[in-house]
C-alpha cells in the first residue's frame, strides 16, 4: 500500500473545500491579467509582419503530418501526430536531412556548452543513429551527434506507447556537386533519414517513439516514460480510489463531480514527482458516481486514449509539416532543394520551425578545431549547421530552425525570385513568445530551458505543386558566397576523389593490383585485430565474434580466395609497429574499405560556411548588440 493517501485522511473535506476557493480566486485573478509587456510584444510583433504577411487569415489545407502541442506534456511541450492513417512500415511524412554537429557528442557536453547552448541537448542524436561517419580511423566506435530536423526532432517518447521507429539512417549524396565546384562541402551530404510506423496508426495519433530506458525528459510537466512510473502511478490509483470511496460514503449529499475534480488537480498537484508525471490529467467524475461499478482507468489505458486528438483540433492548434518534399534543386549543382507537395495558395503557411536559440555563444560554440593528417594540419572552422541557421550582422544571436523540409529551401539567387519569406508567428503559440521580441540577447543566453521563437514560412504568390520553394538569404549572404567562389581554390585531389558510397569494389585488390590501379586517396583498407591460432599449422585465423566493437587496424589484402570469398592480409597494429598475417578474413566483418577521417566534402578547410540573414524589417532592435 503507498503511504501517499495518508494526506488525505488526515485533512477534512471543508479545509479542502477552503483551500480550493482560495486557490480559485487566486487562480483566475492571475490568469486575468496579460502583463504590458506582453501585450506590447504581440503589438510589436504584428507591426513587425506588416509588410510580411500577404493575406490574413491564411487559408486551411489538406495536411498529413501536423506539429502540435504534445497529449504527454500538458501543453507544454511540442509533438508530432498523423493527419492520415499509417500502416505498419510505412515512412511518416518525408526523409530528412542529417546534419553532423562537431562540437559535441550526443551525451557529453563541452565545458563551453553548458549555458548558451544547453538547449542543443533535445535536438541532437548520436552520429550512428543516422550512419553518419566517424571521427577517427582506427576507432570507429567514435563519433559526433547529428541534427534531424523535422519528425524525428520533435517526436516525443512513452515506452509503453510506442508507435514508430524515429529517425533511421541515412543516405551519404553529394547530390552531383563535384568535389572542385564552390558548393563542395556547403550542405549536408547525409539525407533519407527515414521515421516509420512501427504498428498501425489511427488518423490523429501523436507518433511516439521509444527513446530507452535511459531517457529521462528535463522538461516540465512533461509525463515520464518509465514501467516503473505507470506502476507506482497506478499503485496511488488505488489507493486514491479506496479515500474517495470512504469521501463519498461519509460526504454522500454534499460531493460533486466538480469537488472531486477539484480535489483530483490538488491531489496530483500536491506531490511533483516523476511517479505523479504519468497520472491521468483528468478523470469522468460524474460517470463515476453514477455508474454501480466503480473504477479508474490504469495511468496506461489513460494515456492510449490521450494520445489521439480530432482533425478540428490540429488544424486549429497545429501547424502542417509535409507542405514540403525534398529533392534535387533545380539550380545547377545546388544539392537538394524543397519543393511544394500540393498547390499553395498566396499567404499559406508553407513550412513552420520552431528555432533552437544561442545568445551570444554561436561564434565561440559552433567552430571546431581540425587536427588530421589528411589536410595536413590543424585549422579551424565553423560548423556546417551554421549554413542552416539564421543571424543578423548587427547581433551574436544565432537562430537554427527545425521544422520538416525547411532545411531544403535554397537561396533565391538573382535572376530567380523568392516565393517564400519568413516571418513571426501573429498569434502567441507553444513555441513562439512575442514578449521574446523585445527582451535582448542577454534575456536569450540565459533562457535555456524552452524553445521561444519560431518562424512561419509564407507563400509569396500561389505556388503550384511540384514548384520548387525558394527564400532570400539576404544581402550579406549573397556577397559572402560571391567572395567565396571568386576566391576558391580546388582541393588537390579533386580529380581523384570518390566517397567510398560510389566507389562499387566487388572484391578487395591485392598488392600487384593497387599497383597498377590504386585506390583513392581518401580510401584505405581497415581490419579487426580478432583471430586466433590454430594448433595444427600455427597459423593465424579471422574469428569474428571475438571482437564487436569498432576498433580497427590498417591492413593489406595479401591474397584473395575466390572460392570462401575469404582474403588472407597483413595487420599492423598500431602501438606496436607489429605486422600479423591473418587468413580466412571476411568482408564485411573483417575487413572493409573506408573512407579516412574527415575526407568528405564538408571537412575541406576551403568549404563555404555562412548563416542566412534574418531581414532587417523583423528583426528587432533589443537584439541587436553588435
Amino acid at each position: 500500500m503507498s503511504s501517499s493517501p495518508t494526506f488525505f485522511h488526515c485533512v477534512s473535506l471543508w479545509s479542502l473545500l477552503v483551500f480550493l476557493l482560495a486557490f480559485s480566486i487566486l487562480a483566475g485573478l492571475v490568469a486575468g491579467a496579460v502583463p504590458t509587456s506582453v501585450a506590447r510584444a504581440r503589438e510589436e510583433a504584428n507591426q513587425a509582419n506588416d509588410n510580411t504577411c500577404p493575406n490574413p487569415p491564411p487559408p486551411v489545407l489538406e495536411c498529413g503530418v501536423f506539429m502540435a502541442p504534445s497529449t504527454l506534456g500538458n501543453n507544454s511541450n511540442l509533438g508530432i501526430f498523423t493527419g492520415i492513417p499509417l500502416q505498419q512500415g510505412q515512412v511518416v511524412n518525408y526523409p530528412e536531412i542529417a546534419i553532423p554537429l562537431l562540437f559535441r557528442n550526443f551525451d557529453e557536453h563541452p565545458p563551453n556548452s553548458l549555458g548558451d547552448g544547453t538547449l542543443w541537448d533535445r535536438y541532437i542524436w548520436g552520429g550512428h543513429v543516422a550512419n553518419i561517419d566517424p571521427i577517427d580511423d582506427f576507432n570507429r566506435d567514435l563519433e559526433r551527434a547529428v541534427f534531424v530536423p523535422g519528425v524525428g526532432c520533435t517526436v516525443n517518447s512513452m515506452l509503453d506507447l510506442y508507435n514508430i521507429d524515429s529517425t533511421s539512417g541515412s543516405i551519404y549524396d553529394t547530390a552531383k556537386v563535384p568535389r572542385y565546384h564552390p558548393a563542395a562541402g556547403s550542405f549536408s551530404p547525409y539525407h533519407s533519414s527515414k521515421t516509420t510506423a512501427t504498428r498501425d496508426v489511427p488518423v490523429g495519433s501523436e507518433l511516439l517513439a521509444n527513446y530507452g530506458d535511459g531517457w529521462i525528459p528535463a522538461i516540465p510537466d512533461v509525463a515520464v516514460t518509465f514501467d516503473k512510473h505507470f506502476d507506482k502511478a497506478d499503485e496511488f490509483l488505488q489507493d486514491y480510489q479506496q479515500w474517495v470511496e470512504q469521501l463519498v460514503a461519509n460526504y454522500v449529499d454534499e460531493v460533486t463531480p466538480e469537488l472531486l475534480e477539484r480535489l483530483w488537480k490538488v491531489a496530483t498537484t500536491l506531490h511533483p514527482s516523476r511517479d505523479f508525471s504519468v497520472l491521468p490529467r483528468e478523470l469522468d467524475w460524474h460517470q463515476y458516481l453514477t455508474t454501480s461499478t466503480k473504477s479508474f482507468p490504469t495511468s496506461r489505458e489513460y494515456w492510449r486514449s490521450k494520445t489521439v486528438r480530432s482533425m478540428e483540433w490540429l488544424q486549429e492548434h497545429g501547424k502542417c509539416q509535409d507542405h514540403l518534399k525534398p529533392g534535387l534543386s533545380t539550380i545547377p549543382l545546388a544539392g537538394r532543394g524543397a519543393f511544394a507537395s500540393r498547390d499553395l495558395p498566396k499567404g499559406a503557411i508553407v513550412g513552420y520551425a520552431p528555432l533552437i536559440h544561442i545568445g551570444e555563444a554561436a561564434n565561440e560554440l559552433l567552430q571546431y578545431t581540425y587536427d588530421t593528417p589528411y589536410h595536413d594540419g590543424n585549422y579551424t572552422k565553423p560548423e556546417l549547421v551554421i549554413n542552416y541557421s539564421f543571424s543578423h550582422p548587427k547581433s551574436t544571436l544565432l537562430l537554427t530552425p527545425y521544422g520538416a523540409g525547411v532545411n531544403f529551401i535554397n537561396h533565391a539567387s538573382p535572376p530567380l525570385k523568392p516565393n517564400v519569406r519568413i516571418q513571426w508567428p501573429t498569434e502567441e503559440l507553444l513555441a513562439h513568445k512575442p514578449e521574446w521580441l523585445i527582451h535582448d540577447v542577454a534575456y536569450l543566453r540565459d533562457t535555456i530551458g524552452k524553445i521561444g521563437l519560431s518562424f512561419d514560412y509564407v507563400a509569396l504568390r500561389d505556388i503550384a505543386k511540384g514548384e520548387e520553394i525558394l527564400m532570400d538569404y539576404g544581402a550579406d549572404w549573397q556577397r559572402a558566397w560571391e567572395e567565396h567562389v571568386a576566391t576558391y581554390e580546388v582541393p588537390a585531389d579533386a580529380k581523384t576523389y570518390v566517397h567510398s558510397s560510389e566507389y562499387h569494389l566487388r572484391e578487395l585488390k591485392t598488392p600487384q593490383e593497387v599497383e597498377v590501379d590504386p585506390y583513392p586517396s581518401n580510401l584505405h583498407t581497415l581490419c579487426k585485430v580478432s583471430y586466433t591460432k590454430n594448433k595444427q599449422d600455427g597459423k593465424l585465423y579471422f574469428m569474428n565474434v571475438l571482437r564487436s566493437d569498432g576498433r580497427f587496424v590498417p591492413c593489406e589484402v595479401l591474397e584473395r580466395h575466390h572460392e570462401s570469398t575469404t582474403y588472407t592480409v597483413r595487420l599492423t597494429i598500431p602501438s606496436t609497429n607489429q605486422t600479423l598475417v591473418v587468413h580466412q578474413v571476411t568482408r564485411p566483418g573483417g575487413i572493409e574499405l573506408f573512407d579516412k577521417a574527415f575526407s568528405q566534402d564538408m571537412h575541406l578547410p576551403q568549404s563555404f560556411r555562412h548563416s542566412i540573414s534574418i531581414p532587417d524589417d523583423m528583426f528587432p532592435e533589443s537584439w541587436k548588440n553588435k
